[in-house]
């Protein structure tokens, strides 16, 4: 098995992980995402990118300079980072943070057609005396003789690519007793567009037009294909047992 270092808290990208036959060690960059939001000026889909590439390469940073405990006995590890961002008019909606900008945000969307993007990014590190320059050699040093491992020697980056994806949301409109008891509920607070489909706000999205995987912050086939370009089989990453 190669362990898995989730760059984020998100509740809902470790259980999808979970979902998905993943147990990942937990790891939060501490990224300054509104600093970084506050300078960018590409699209809303390019900015989920660049912040969940600016969150895993924190994170390695970390992992390079020391690595956990929960990770002795790896010689190769995967880091998967996310970031997601509602689109609507043109304009990133993040995360609201407040009752008001609750209100202000589902005063525009509501009933409204809008995109959600999720950037993925996802890197391997290998020992550095095994690194030679191919993943696909330290996946096969992965499964090979533990004799030969050195948990004292440090990572290394071998590998790291981004990709987003897309989703159309179709918001509903709840009544303003409806919406004024989802905000009680202080979810809208801390999720992209004020809402999120695992939780109180999915009675509020009437459709959707894509995986719904994206919308929860975190598209399982990007990951794993991202993965397997890398040159790793997708079920090495495998730790729960069914």
């Amino acid at each position: 098995m190669i362990p898995v270092v989730l760059a984020s808290q998100s509740p809902s990208r470790r259980q999808i992980l979970r979902d998905g036959g993943i147990d990942p060690v937990i790891i939060v960059s501490e990224v300054d995402e509104r600093a970084l939001e506050d300078e960018f000026t590409g699209s809303v889909g390019e900015l989920t990118t660049a912040l969940s590439e600016a969150k895993a390469r924190a994170v390695i940073d970390r992992i390079i300079a020391s690595a956990p405990p929960t990770l002795d006995g790896a010689d190769t590890l995967v880091v998967i980072a996310g970031d997601s961002m509602l689109e609507f008019d043109g304009q990133a909606i993040g995360k609201p943070g407040t009752a008001e900008r609750t209100r202000a945000v589902w005063s525009a969307i509501a009933g409204q057609w809008t995109q959600l993007h999720s950037g993925h990014t996802v890197a391997v590190l290998t020992r550095t005396q095994q690194a030679n320059g191919t993943v696909d050699q330290a996946s096969d040093d992965d499964r090979g003789d533990d004799a030969d491992r050195n948990d004292s020697a440090p990572f290394e980056l071998c590998a790291l690519r981004s990709q987003r994806s897309a989703t159309s949301v179709l918001i509903g409109s709840p009544s303003t007793e409806e919406l004024e008891a989802y905000i009680a509920t202080e979810e809208p607070f801390h999720v992209a567009g004020a809402l999120t489909i695992d939780g109180y706000g999915g009675a509020f999205v009437d459709r959707l037009d894509g995986d719904h995987l994206t919308v929860l912050g975190l598209s399982l086939p990007v990951v794993r294909e991202l993965v397997t370009d890398m040159g790793l089989f997708w079920p090495d990453l495998w730790a729960l047992k069914r």
